[in-house]
């Protein structure tokens, strides 16, 4: 299959925003890896102090840590800075983009299997084990690449009442031995069920999800960064601090993939995979303050250790075991869900000899089914539903004062793997009364069940935390972002000078007359903010207005009908970096709920023919409510139970569709649209002229007589076909079908002149 983003989306591009076409580098200009060694004179403390220095004065130095030593990824000036500071870097590769090209077309090295290898394997368990092994398309990465999922369990289609877990790999493309660990465990799984008894407990009571390759251009490219030229690993939301490239929290495609994936799924164990040293880190990275979830942490992170095959590998808090970051993935599993989160680095080498694949593999198996035979057999778990009807309920549970986990809204299940020990438990739901526990008790190799009905009553408050931002980070204060969530309880989180806060509302707030929307402050003295609306966790945010201390806020204030996410943003007084800077956050209050807006509909727009591309930034419409398709084609829509008309819309395209929701459930849905107006010849740029417009395997070149240079760039920047050709008395043919499907740049040049058109491809 392959993919072509929407004609309308380039066309804006081409149009609105030119791109300079030439060939796109997967490293920057001149990018070496270099390794600082810690010395007597210089700890890891005064490195990172002087790398996070020239950050400030405008460098962009990507750093990781390892046993004894930093690596860093450095352009000539920022290497020269280095040396002129007197770290002694030591060049490891002295140019990456040599160093990638060096691995051809495969990308990795022989031996290693390649992004195409890599979904042929995962296509075949899916296809010859159904039952307990489905593939999901859970979006595109940066480079319009498809991303997949692999979910595990003996029902493979449903979402049943267990505990999920996610292990991805590849996040940085250059450390390849992630993917090679996650796919071949998904496949063990999958082959050992009936035979070992261990994985056929683990296939049985668990859902496992295995992402094993969110980067693909990283691979294919073999580069720490996507497409883009972001580190991935930098750009999560959760305390973003612009590093690593990213302009902005969750500006990748890659981010809001793994965001969709922990935010939408119990997941009790999520373990990002990487290369260049040999560690367990686990939260914070950002802070070196220990989680509340640390006792959590560290118990589980030692079971992967005492199970795996290393001899000691250790483990510890990302920020004291190894480096300081902010954005990254394990933060955010973490912060925002609950979850027991953490990256792993599983060799020293990024990319090890083919022949310690399998013996690397090897290292972790037992360890990661162990992850999964902890999830299902220790710490809590249990449903929340309505006491009079029995349906699930979407709900938060407060466990002490660790980090709070959501139920499912289609189940109801939630899942917390804990210590041993006594726990008060307090759940809230909306529209609900409180439900408090105490002293529910947790013993060591047993799972407790708490099972909870939810009496109707109370208001509607935020129900989990979408992305936060301090700049610079904010050290003098706890960073409770925790209390948020929910109703008022006299705790709140200092959101900081100039930080914000996103909040999922879980029941959308609609526009009714009168005020919508409560913010409440609790501090004895008032700040301001200012709070914007949007239907998606990337906006358009919408101004809702300004507030000082605890204030009312009406969505007639902007043109949105209801309002899913709200943003509350710090007016930048005061002083930054003590504590409770900023505006102090209690809660969210919902004043006008949309109780009947319980189903809801799920999908990807593309077009009705071969072959498939998505289209972003498409109209959704059902029973009067609206959205906008992501960059990704993604939508996910809210309206009340029944059969209706959902209609899809973008330049060139629409359709209709005939849909049943019904009350609680998620309907997926995508939409494939048709084309309406053909796409007018306007591809044209005199002396020269292509047809057929659009093109298939072959396109003819009519123009003068003469000897060119024919080179076709696709909308990022990249040269993906170039050759000499020559115009007699007939037009010349060019093969095209090695092209992917796409719009291109065509640049035709004789040695003195040349000429660009633009071209629009579709290959079988």
């Amino acid at each position: 299959m392959k993919y072509l983003t929407t004609l309308c989306f380039i066309l804006t591009l081409i149009f609105f925003n030119p791109v300079v076409f030439g060939q796109k580098l997967p490293w920057r200009e001149g990018e070496k890896q270099v390794k600082i060694s810690y010395s007597s004179s210089w700890s890891a403390e005064r490195i990172y102090e002087v790398i996070q220095t020239g950050n400030a004065q405008g460098l962009s130095i990507n750093f990781e840590g390892g046993n004894g030593f930093i690596r860093c990824y450095v352009t000539n000036t920022e290497y020269n800075y280095l040396v002129n500071k007197a770290l002694d870097p030591q060049i490891e590769i002295d140019d990456l983009n040599t160093f990638s090209k060096s691995f051809g077309i495969r990308g990795v090295p022989p031996g290693y299997y390649t992004v195409g290898q890599l979904n042929e394997i995962a296509d075949s368990l899916a296809t010859h084990f159904p039952s307990i092994c489905s593939k999901s398309l859970i979006g595109y990465s940066s480079f319009n690449d498809p991303v997949y999922a692999l979910k595990i369990s003996d029902n493979a289609a449903i979402d049943e009442n267990e505990p999920e877990l996610i292990f991805e790999g590849g996040i940085h493309g250059d450390e390849i031995g992630g993917p090679e660990n996650c796919i071949r465990f998904a496949r063990d799984l999958v082959l050992g069920y009936g035979v070992n008894s261990d994985i056929t407990y683990a296939v049985e009571n668990a859902e496992t999800w295995v992402v094993y390759c969110i980067n693909p251009y990283g691979r294919n490219y073999m580069t720490r960064y996507n497409a883009n030229g972001v580190d991935v690993n930098r750009d999560g939301g959760y305390m973003w601090n612009a590093e690593g490239n990213s302009s902005g929290a969750f500006s990748q495609p890659e981010t809001k993939i793994i965001r969709e994936m922990v935010r939408s799924h119990q997941t009790v164990v999520y373990i990002s995979y990487h290369s260049g040293t040999e560690f367990i880190s686990y939260p914070w990275s950002y802070r070196e303050d220990l989680s509340p979830d640390e006792p959590n942490h560290n118990y589980l992170a030692q079971q992967y250790a005492s199970n795996s095959g290393y001899a000691a590998i250790p483990y510890a808090p990302g920020y004291t075991g190894m480096y300081a970051i902010n954005g990254s993935t394990k933060d955010y599993g973490y912060g925002a869900t609950g979850s027991l989160a953490w990256s792993i680095e599983i060799s020293n080498s990024k990319q090890p000899p083919a022949a310690q694949i399998v013996p690397y593999y090897l290292k972790n198996k037992n360890a990661m089914l162990s992850m999964i035979t902890h999830a299902v057999d220790q710490g809590i778990h249990g449903t929340i539903a309505d006491a009079e009807t029995g349906q699930p309920i979407q709900a938060s549970i407060f466990i002490n004062n660790l980090f709070p986990v959501n139920s499912s809204k289609t189940v109801g299940d939630y899942h917390k793997l804990l210590v041993p020990g006594s726990y008060s438990v307090r759940v809230e739901a909306n529209g609900y009364l409180p439900q408090i526990f105490s002293e529910v008790v947790i013993n060591a190799d047993l799972q407790t069940t708490l099972n909870v009905s939810m009496v109707k009553a109370g208001g509607y408050f935020g129900n989990s935390l979408v992305a936060c931002y301090i700049p610079n980070n904010n050290f003098s204060d706890e960073g409770n972002t925790p209390t948020v969530i929910g109703s008022p309880d006299n705790t709140h989180y200092s959101i900081g000078r100039n930080g914000y806060v996103v909040i999922d509302m879980g029941t959308p707030v609609l526009n009714r007359t009168g005020n919508d929307l409560k913010v409440y402050e609790n501090d004895q003295t008032p700040e301001g903010y200012k709070v914007y609306a949007s239907n998606t966790p990337d906006g358009p945010w919408f101004l809702l207005g300004t507030g000082n201390s605890t204030s009312s806020f009406d969505l007639s204030t902007t043109i949105l009908p209801k309002a899913q996410y709200i943003k509350v943003v710090d007016d930048g007084d005061g002083t930054a970096f003590i504590a409770d800077a900023g505006f102090d956050l209690d809660a969210v209050e919902n004043l006008h709920p949309d109780t009947l807006t319980v189903g809801w509909i799920n999908g990807y727009v593309y077009n009705n023919q071969d072959p498939l591309f998505i289209i972003p930034d498409a109209v959704i419409s059902v029973n009067g409510d609206t959205c906008i398709a992501d960059a990704n084609g993604f939508f996910s829509i809210a309206t009340t139970p029944g059969d209706f008309e959902i209609t899809g819309s973008a330049p060139n395209f629409e359709d209709i569709d005939t849909v049943h929701i019904s009350l609680g459930d998620t309907l997926i849905h995508d939409m494939h649209l048709k084309l309406i107006d053909r796409i007018k010849d306007f591809f044209v740029s005199e002396p020269f002229s292509f047809s057929p417009v659009p093109a298939g395997n072959q396109i003819t070149l009519t123009g003068p007589e003469g000897n060119y240079l024919v080179e076709f760039f696709s909308t990022d920047g990249i040269c993906r076909f170039r050759k000499k050709i020559s115009i007699l008395s007939d037009p010349c043919n060019i093969e095209t079908e090695t092209l992917r499907s796409g719009l291109y740049m065509v640049r035709i040049s004789d040695g003195k002149l040349s000429y660009t058109l633009k071209v629009i491809i579709f290959t079988f």
